[in-house]
């Protein structure tokens, strides 16, 4: 199994979503984060008190799935996310050593369906 985790603008969130839903993804989980540093898109950045530097919003989309899907789900992201300006986000991708179901105790590939 694999974790992806993918930073995109926040005016991509409903196109990337849907894209993925229209493969069959439909369990992620999608997150309001800042951006700070250079991956920031300098142009929609601004100051924070909080933070003390800047850093403009983004969206985390994080989902789990067979390793089969990586290559596609990726190629959904990057090609329903991109915008060809800095900024456009980043996605990584990990080893999910194994999964379970709480309600149904099942596990693995199992448990995410």
């Amino acid at each position: 199994m694999k974790e992806i985790k993918a930073y995109i603008r926040p005016e991509k969130a409903n196109e990337v979503i849907t894209a993925l839903e229209s493969i069959g993804i439909s369990g992620m989980t999608v997150i309001n984060v800042s951006m700070l540093g250079k991956w920031a898109d300098q142009e929609q950045s601004s100051l924070s008190i909080d933070f003390c530097q800047k850093y403009c919003t983004s969206i985390k989309i994080e989902l789990i799935c067979d390793k089969t899907e990586v290559d596609k789900i990726i190629e959904i992201i990057l090609s329903s996310g991109r915008t060809e300006r800095k900024g456009d986000g980043k996605i990584f991708v990990s080893d999910i050593e194994n999964a379970y179901s709480i309600r149904t105790r099942a596990e693995g590939v199992e448990a995410i369906n």
